[in-house]
């Protein structure tokens, strides 16, 4: 693949070579970007630890898959539902040539990715905007909003939907030049839900790979001579390969079509004479943002009790079961991304409430601007543009953040194509009420006077409204003293700049204005970030200084495993079984996607095994329990640990159907006494030996035992564990009565211990 892409690369350099006159585009995208960038990590990430820390919960598959690269060579085919994470390939090489540690390479790769987020939201500027000041302050904007810190698949595919938008947008804006008429327009959208059509018949990642690479050899050897080459390279080769990124572009790039015929219906409006859809599109402006408003406050009376809890997922079930063959069930994932109460959490925590006020403050004033000519009268190609995107931004942007408000799972995902189609609407407003001319002195001042105003108004909402999230009492205050000094520092420039705007030339004027917004709505992004870890981690334990579920006892345990355990299959409670997998790469003896979707019946056995091994009593009988219980779970061993014990073949891996039409059936768990008929024990027992192998071949079943495993095995259905590692160590008996027992300590420390089961004897 990487032979292949390399002579396409090079057979395509006359096509994307830079030009002449790139380079100052370059320069001044790298002197925004870099510093830009470097403060979004800073506010994501950066702030809140002194080193290389990690959410494992959600890294553990790719590190676990990276690791196991490095160790071995081969990446597991098995080791994700629907697509190998983009990062494992990179990492695991990383770290097996060059001993990179992968937390040092998570620690790096997030300031890597925002650099990459911020090409993808040029791009889509460049595609609205051909206007030199127009789409650098449509950039910055975006830029500094941008809401999104690290590069995975799901974020890759999302990303690719955003430039995908500005490509089509592109095309838009040049269509006399590419006679883009409406059969072009008929095509694109056939070729695109063909692409959609396609990979979900096919249904496998390998096979939409070869189809791919086949469609881009085909259209780069048609070249010119194909009328249509363009055309079909963006409708059917790009949503296809965002399909191959993330399952996820199933949602946007429907979401992305829907944009772009709103905004050719938009545009096509407004050049009529007289434009008679004006009406409409008012009142569309104006209804929209009022439906918003009335969900979020239903959510809001929910949250405090004034109305009842409403649960959408019976509804939304009808089409789960129609598209994906599921219902939505309590526990699934698909449960963990649905309802409006998810959707108004996640939405707010990417738009922000101080800029979506902002931009409203400013589409009302464009609205009620007497000075300006009426939008219907537009007296120039120019001035339909802008008003067609404004109109659109604003009327497409609040409609998709109606259907996400709708809480359809996971539809809360395409809220960066709602951030990108919000920024255009800031950018219009901006540009048309401070820089396009206007046709007597007054409105100048006037317009003037506005932009001060409402620039003061905006250092006022972020003062007041992040300020007093430092109060002590709030779960979320803790969060905010790791932001604290970069939002006073912050704070002091964006006052600083007001001086600037009364300057008498129109460029420092219009630049420092544009500066006091994007430091804004940074500002707004930071203290959005310091309260939505509260929602993410839970409230900050007191004494920690780092945001972090791993301490020196994990890394202890883990390094000592890595090095001296080579055939070992994990047992612990998820949080510790997932920090283990990650810095070892050892295979589990169950898999779990999110730490709220560890499936119940394998938790109860998982609890019964630990209990075993740590309550006192006859070694003897609470090793035949924790046997008699493991044995079935180890008959039926997941296929990523089958395959790295090299037991399974790679091609079945490989061509695998990326969706099941069926949920997984679950084993109920077998009864936990010892009362066992021989012939079913001698049958599990020779099972289970056969699995674990002898000789030079033995595997061995461990448990990694630690305050946390301890006090996860006393959880109730549904119940969750804090998000931090504990701090308290373990029994000071309890190694001593493992030595004691037929449980093996392999390994020992203050806070962990690495206890072998024999169950193969």
């Amino acid at each position: 693949m990487i032979a292949l892409s390399g002579f396409g690369l090079a057979w395509t350099w006359p096509v994307w070579r830079p030009r002449r006159g790139d380079a100052g585009t370059i320069g001044l995208w790298c002197l925004l970007s870099l510093p830009i960038a470097l403060m979004t990590w800073w506010w994501t990430f950066g702030a809140y630890s002194q080193f290389p820390y990690s959410d494992i919960g959600a890294d553990v598959h790719w590190m676990k898959t990276a690791q196991e690269y490095a160790d071995s060579g081969v990446i597991n085919p098995y080791a994700s539902q629907s697509y190998v994470d983009l990062r494992a390939a990179l990492a695991g090489a990383l770290a097996g040539v060059l001993g990179l540690d992968l937390l040092h390479f998570g620690w790096t790769y997030r300031y890597v990715s925002i650099l990459f987020f911020l090409v993808a939201l040029y791009t889509f500027a460049e595609g609205v905007y051909s206007e030199q000041p127009r789409k650098w302050i449509a950039f910055f904007f975006a830029a500094t909003g941008n809401a999104i810190g690290l590069l995975t698949n799901g974020s890759l595919a999302l990303a690719g939907s955003v430039a995908f938008l500005g490509v089509l947008l592109g095309k838009t804006r040049q269509g006399a030049k590419e006679d883009l008429r409406a059969g072009s327009v008929a095509l694109l959208i056939l070729t695109a839900a063909t692409s959609l059509l396609i990979a979900f018949v096919l249904n496998n990642n390998a096979l939409l790979l070869a189809l791919v690479a086949g469609a881009l050899l085909l259209l780069r050897i048609l070249g010119n001579a194909n009328r249509h080459e363009g055309v079909l390279l963006v409708g059917c080769v790009w949503p296809a390969t965002l399909l191959l990124a993330h399952r996820g572009s199933y949602l946007f790039i429907p979401a992305v079509f829907a944009a772009w015929l709103g905004y050719l219906l938009i545009l096509h409006e407004t050049s009529r004479r007289p434009a008679r859809s004006l009406g409409l599109l008012r009142a569309l402006s104006i209804v929209l943002p009022l439906i918003i408003a009335g969900i979020v406050s239903c959510i809001v009376m929910m949250r405090l009790g004034y109305l009842p809890s409403a649960n959408a997922n019976v509804m939304f079930s009808h089409i789960t079961g129609l598209v994906l063959g599921r219902a939505i069930q309590s526990g699934d994932e698909l449960f963990l991304g649905a309802g409006p109460e998810i959707a108004v959490i996640e939405l707010g925590r990417a738009i922000g409430p101080l800029f979506a006020v902002c931009i409203a403050m400013a589409m009302a004033w464009c609205w009620i601007d007497r000075f300006n000519p009426r939008w219907d009268t537009a007296s120039s190609p120019a001035q339909t543009a802008r008003t067609a995107k404004l109109l659109w931004s604003w009327t497409i942007g609040c409609g998709l953040a109606v259907a996400v408000l709708s809480g359809f799972p996971f539809l809360y995902r395409i809220i960066m194509i709602v951030l990108a189609l919000l920024t255009v609407t800031a950018t219009e407003a901006f540009c048309q009420l401070l820089i396009d001319p206007s046709p007597s002195p007054a409105p100048v001042r006037r317009r003037a006077s506005a932009a001060i105003a409402v620039t003061l108004i905006a250092v006022g909402l972020v003062l007041a409204g992040y300020t007093f999230n430092w109060r002590p009492d709030l779960s979320s205050s803790r969060y905010q003293d790791f932001l604290r000094p970069t939002e006073i520092a912050g704070a002091a420039l964006l006052l600083a700049l007001v001086p600037a705007t009364f300057m008498r030339s129109r460029w420092i004027h219009v630049c420092a204005l544009a500066a006091i917004v994007g430091l804004g709505v940074a500002l707004d992004r930071a203290g959005l970030a310091g309260m939505s870890k509260s929602y993410s981690y839970g409230a900050l334990p007191s004494g920690a200084t780092a945001i972090t579920h791993y301490n020196a006892s994990d890394l202890d345990a883990a390094r000592w495993l890595h090095d001296n355990l080579k055939k070992g299959i994990l047992l612990s409670d998820p949080y510790t079984l997932g920090v283990i997998q990650s810095l070892t790469g050892s295979p589990a003896a169950y898999m779990f996607s999110n730490l709220d979707t560890v499936n119940e019946a394998v938790a109860k056995r998982m609890r019964t095994v630990v209990s075993a091994i740590v309550e006192p009593g006859d070694g003897a009988r609470r090793l035949a329990e924790a046997c008699t219980t493991i044995r079935p779970l180890l008959q039926d061993i997941n296929q990523e640990t089958y395959f790295q014990m090299g037991r399974a073949d790679a091609m079945g891996g490989i061509l695998r159907p990326v969706r099941t039409t069926k949920a997984p059936a679950t084993t109920a768990p077998r009864p936990t006494n010892t009362q066992v008929p021989n012939e079913t024990e001698e049958a599990d027992r020779s099972a289970v030996q056969d699995m674990l192998g002898t000789g030079q071949d033995t595997w061995q079943l461990v448990a990694v035992i630690n305050p946390r495993t301890i006090e996860w095995t006393r959880l109730d259905a549904g119940q969750r564990l804090p998000y931090f590692p504990p701090t308290e160590p373990l029994a000071s008996g309890f190694v001593t009565s493992l030595r004691a027992g037929p449980f093996q300590a392999l390994f020992a420390n203050r806070q962990t211990a690495v206890v072998r089961i024999p169950c193969e004897r």
